[in-house]
C-alpha cells in the first residue's frame, strides 16, 4: 500500500495484492480536499494489521497443535525404544529368526538392531535424567541420602540401593517401562486427575489380562509396548474426533501421526503374538506330559499293564 503522485501532482492511493498468484496493483482513492484518501489509508492499515494478527494467531494455534501431537508421539517413541531394543536383542540371542525372509532380510534386521544399540548408547552417554525422582517430604532420611548421592557422595550412592529395597521403591523408581506408561497416561489425560486415574485403572486391567498366567520376562516387555501403543493410538483418535484441526494441512498432519501410531501398535501386537506362538509347542509338551502322568496315576489295579511290584 502506498501513495503515488500522478496527473498534475495529485496523490493517489494504491495497494498491491495477488490475483491467481500474480501481483496486481489496485486503485483505492485520491487524496482530495475531503481527506477520502487519508481515511482509506487508515482503514486499510487497520485491516492489514488485523489480518496479520489473525495469521499470527493461526500460526501459533497450528504450532501448538503440532507440538501437542509431536509430544505424544515422541513420548511413545522414547518409551518403546529401549523396550524394542531389548526385545529384539533377546529374540536374536535366543535363536529366534524371521523365517523365509532371505539372507539379505536377516542382514538388514541385524543392521537395524546394531544401529538401535548404537543410538541407545550415544543417547545415554551423558547424565541426562528424563525423570527426577524425589523422596516423600516426610521422609527426612531418604531426602538427605538422595541429596548426598546427587552431590557425588560415594558412600551415599552405595546406600541408595539398600534404602530403595527397604522402602520397596525399586519397582516404582527403577521400572523404565512403567514410568514411560505413566508419562503417556499423563499426556493423554491432559492434566485431568479424574481421567488420569480412570486410564491408569483401565491400563492396569489390560496389562493383567494380556500377561495371563506365568508370563516370561520377554512377554512383559512386549505387553508394555502394546499398552504404550494403545494409549497413543486412542489418544490421537480421540483428538481427531473431539478436536479435529480446522485447516487441511493440520488434518493431514494428524492423520499421518495417527497412521504412524497405529503402525507401531500393530507391530507390538504382532511381536507379542509371535512370541506366544513360539512358546506354544513348549506349553503343549508340558500339557501332554501332565496328561500322561495323570493317566498313569489313574491306572486301576486290575489293569493288564499294572504291576504291583
Amino acid at each position: 500500500m502506498g501513495w503515488e503522485v500522478r496527473h498534475g501532482g495529485h496523490r493517489y492511493l494504491y495497494r498491491n495484492r495477488r490475483v491467481n498468484g500474480k501481483p496486481v496493483k489496485e486503485y483505492l482513492g485520491a487524496d482530495d480536499r475531503f481527506g477520502t484518501g487519508v481515511l482509506l489509508a487508515c482503514q486499510l492499515e487497520q485491516l492489514q494489521a488485523r489480518a496479520a494478527e489473525r495469521r499470527r494467531l493461526l500460526r501459533d494455534a497450528h504450532t501448538a497443535f503440532r507440538d501437542r501431537i509431536d509430544d505424544l508421539l515422541h513420548a511413545t517413541a522414547s518409551a518403546n525404544a529401549d523396550l524394542r531394543t531389548l526385545t529384539e536383542g533377546t529374540l536374536y540371542a535366543l535363536g529366534y529368526h524371521k523365517h523365509n525372509r532371505g539372507e539379505w532380510r536377516m542382514s538388514r534386521e541385524l543392521t537395524h538392531l546394531k544401529n538401535a544399540l548404537e543410538k541407545l548408547k550415544h543417547g545415554t552417554e551423558g547424565p541426562k535424567p528424563l525423570i527426577r525422582f524425589e523422596a516423600p517430604e516426610n521422609d527426612a532420611q531418604a531426602l538427605a541420602l538422595f541429596a548426598k548421592a546427587r552431590a557425588g557422595d560415594a558412600e551415599a550412592k552405595g546406600k541408595v540401593g539398600t534404602l530403595l529395597r527397604e522402602r520397596r521403591w525399586v519397582d516404582s523408581f527403577g521400572n523404565l517401562g512403567r514410568q514411560a506408561t505413566r508419562q503417556l497416561i499423563r499426556k493423554a489425560a491432559g492434566g485431568d486427575p479424574i481421567w488420569e486415574t480412570a486410564i491408569t485403572e483401565h491400563i492396569s486391567a489390560m496389562r493383567t489380562e494380556l500377561l495371563g498366567t506365568n508370563p516370561t520376562a520377554l512377554e512383559e516387555l512386549l505387553v508394555r509396548r502394546v499398552l504404550n501403543g494403545w494409549i497413543t493410538t486412542h489418544a490421537l483418535e480421540l483428538e481427531l474426533a473431539i478436536r479435529p484441526p480446522t485447516s487441511e494441512k493440520g488434518f493431514e498432519y494428524l492423520d499421518r501421526a495417527l497412521g504412524h501410531a497405529q503402525k507401531r501398535f500393530t507391530e507390538a501386537v504382532r511381536e507379542l503374538a509371535r512370541v506366544r506362538q513360539l512358546r506354544a509347542p513348549a506349553i503343549l509338551a508340558q500339557l501332554n506330559v501332565a496328561a500322561a502322568q495323570t493317566v498313569v496315576n489313574n491306572v486301576p489295579n486290575n489293569h493288564p499293564g499294572f504291576d504291583s511290584r
